[in-house]
């Protein structure tokens, strides 16, 4: 009898865990993609280089109405240009490399662990050293809209 209740507790335990293991509440996604997702960085950067012949590549890894994320990788001393952002606002962290971003009016040194806040409506870019490469995780929110000309470049 003993036994038995021992089975089933291990089966309870194991249909619980098959019920209760990952909760979802498949009417609230509605996100690309509509799962969790983990990417190891060094394996990501390794897979997806920049193409022979091109300066960088951004890859949007996750995109919900709230907001955006890309994974970049730069190694464009003229980097993007100087610009702002009409609607989102943009988080970068720099993962690996080294660069400069265009900070509060002048071009900041900037190196994996740092992190830059910037609210819509500032002026801001990034660009590699010379001869460096610069892997960044670019968060926006909410998303830049489709279609819609979100970015207004400053110096062109």
């Amino acid at each position: 009898m003993r036994t038995i209740l021992i089975i089933g507790a291990i089966v309870l335990a194991f249909l619980a865990g098959q019920v209760f293991g990952a909760p979802t509440a498949k009417y609230l996604i509605d996100s690309t993609p509509g799962e969790d997702v983990l990417i190891n960085l060094d394996e990501w950067s390794s897979t997806h280089p920049i193409k022979q012949g091109e300066l960088g590549r951004s890859d949007n890894v996750f995109s919900s109405p709230r907001s955006a994320l890309f994974i970049g990788t730069n190694k464009d001393p003229k980097g993007i240009g100087r610009h702002m952002h009409v609607t989102v606002d943009e988080l970068v962290f720099i993962y690996k490399g080294e660069g400069e971003m265009y900070i509060n009016g002048k071009w900041v040194p900037v190196k994996a662990g740092d992190l830059h806040v910037c609210p819509r409506g500032v002026a801001h870019a990034t660009r590699a050293l010379p001869g460096k490469e610069l892997l960044s995780f670019n968060m926006f929110s909410p998303p830049q809209p489709k279609g819609a000309h979100d970015r207004v470049m400053i110096d062109e």
